[in-house]
């Protein structure tokens, strides 16, 4: 064990490098075309989603620091969790009574990247780096009264109108991404760490499938019995 001690100290030394890699790099494989690339990247997803839970409050090089990607309480794990559910019923709801299509993927490699790498990745950039910085641009501007809030709500928007580079996006979607964006916010505000915001999106996500899921296998039910 004392000849592995050099090299894991080293490893430690490079979480942040290892967190990039590991995260970027079954992305790539996870879209690539190749079967044999989905399963490197289905399995560099799961040993991405342990080391980066294993590293909470450990990563500060390479600019994490501003990320914020830190520990939180059970309560405030629990309560993300549970507001990523409830925001996803609600937003299935109101896409079902609107006619809208949830623009859900069938396969399954995207399914994993939407429930897994894409909310990390998102939340590290506009709950991470661009709440740091939008604090700090507006207490630079003196603007104290409800500086949350404002740093809140400006990166939902600029989350929301970041997904309006895909085809076919509506004001009423544009509006849920917004509330969404706001959720995650408060999340990140409440416990100060991304990783529960990123915790929050990812059940999100889920609960829209599981929720398509669910009326796929009602309709297909009813259809068989009539």
């Amino acid at each position: 064990m004392q000849g592995l001690s050099p090299l894991l100290k080293r490893i430690c030394e490079y979480r942040e490098v290892l967190f990039w890699l590991l995260l970027l790099g079954s992305w790539q494989f996870l879209m690539a075309p190749s079967g044999k690339n989905a399963v490197f990247g289905a399995t560099g997803t799961a040993v991405f989603l342990v080391f980066a839970f294993r590293n909470l409050g450990r990563l500060r090089g390479l600019g994490l620091g501003y990320a914020s990607w830190r520990p939180t309480t059970r309560a405030r794990w629990l309560v993300a969790g549970a507001s990523g559910f409830v925001a996803g019923a609600a937003v299935f709801g109101i896409g079902a009574a609107s006619g809208l299509s949830m623009m859900l993927s069938s396969d399954w490699r995207l399914v994993l990247l939407q429930v897994t790498l894409g909310p990390v990745l998102e939340e590290v950039v506009f709950r991470g780096y661009l709440f740091a910085l939008l604090k700090w641009f507006f207490q630079r501007l003196g603007v104290n009264l409800a500086l949350d809030w404002l740093t809140i709500v400006t990166a939902a928007v600029a989350f929301a109108l970041v997904h309006l580079a895909q085809p076919g996006v509506s004001w009423i979607q544009l509006a849920c991404i917004t509330f969404t964006g706001a959720l995650y916010g408060w999340i990140r505000h409440r416990s100060g760490s991304t990783a529960p915001a990123a915790a929050a999106h990812a059940v999100y996500n889920l609960t829209l499938y599981a929720a398509a899921g669910v009326v796929a296998i009602s309709a297909s039910g009813n259809a068989g019995a009539g």
